[in-house]
């Protein structure tokens, strides 16, 4: 009895199937069906956008790295007329790393195209770091030759002029802080020789006896800001090399 009875449910389920289809069922389905596909393609329109959003936010972050880079070539090539003693070699080597760091940018963005969209940023945020950060060298290379500069002026009692020179280095470290808002990697070396130009700025401004020293204390920080930043940028460039051979 049990058997028949589920036999009988089966056929008035499927007989009530076919009433459904016959009286419009299939046009329902043909309904929902043009309904999801109007939902696919406008998914498919978005996800479109998004994508092509995303690649203008990269390619416009690529082009302000390329100005940066541009903009910290000029103020480099303005320093090699006032470069003198070790400034000269550090100008150069930041020289040399800017141009390597130039073609890393272009083989980034190019590269970029064809990366997932996640690693794509990852890199974009990797080379805008560094050039951030060889744009704060060149500015402490700056700072050091204004204090360079200093020292000379105070040797030959010039002490108006040494303030001058010791001010302008100032304005450039709050430039470097500008520069590195998002990236606190420095700021202890940096609260040092901003400490250190405070104390050969009052030297200078009360004819202290050892302004001379405070000045040489402040070539000597800046020098440690500089060999660290040169250091993190071979790194840098170190680990994409590997990461290009895998």
């Amino acid at each position: 009895m049990a058997i028949a009875a589920l036999v009988i449910a089966i056929i008035s389920l499927v007989l009530a199937g076919v009433a459904y289809w016959r009286s419009g069922g299939q046009r329902d389905v043909q309904r929902l069906d043009s309904q999801l596909q109007r939902q696919l393609d406008a998914l498919q329109v978005k996800q479109a956008e998004l994508v092509d959003h995303a690649a203008q936010s990269l390619a416009a972050a690529y082009e302000r790295s390329r100005r940066r880079l541009q903009h910290v070539r000029g103020r480099l090539h303005d320093l090699q007329v006032a470069a003198e003693e070790g400034l000269e070699a550090q100008r150069r080597r930041a020289a040399e790393h800017l141009e390597a760091l130039s073609q890393r940018l272009e083989h980034s963005a190019a590269a970029a195209k064809e990366a997932t969209l996640s690693a794509a940023r990852q890199a974009e945020a990797g080379v805008a770091r560094r050039v951030h950060r060889v744009h704060a060298r060149v500015l402490i290379l700056e700072v050091k030759g204004k204090a360079t500069l200093a020292r000379r002026a105070a040797s030959a009692d010039e002490y108006d002029r040494a303030d001058t020179r010791l001010t302008e280095a100032m304005e450039l470290l709050g430039e470097v802080r500008t520069v590195l808002r998002d990236d606190d990697a420095y700021d202890p070396q940096l609260d040092s020789l901003k400490a250190a130009l405070r104390e050969a700025v009052r030297a200078v401004r009360t004819r202290a006896e050892d302004t001379r020293r405070r000045i040489e204390h402040v070539l000597t920080d800046a020098d440690e800001v500089i060999a660290r930043l040169e250091s993190d940028e071979l790194g840098a460039a170190e680990s994409t090399k590997e990461l290009s051979r895998t």
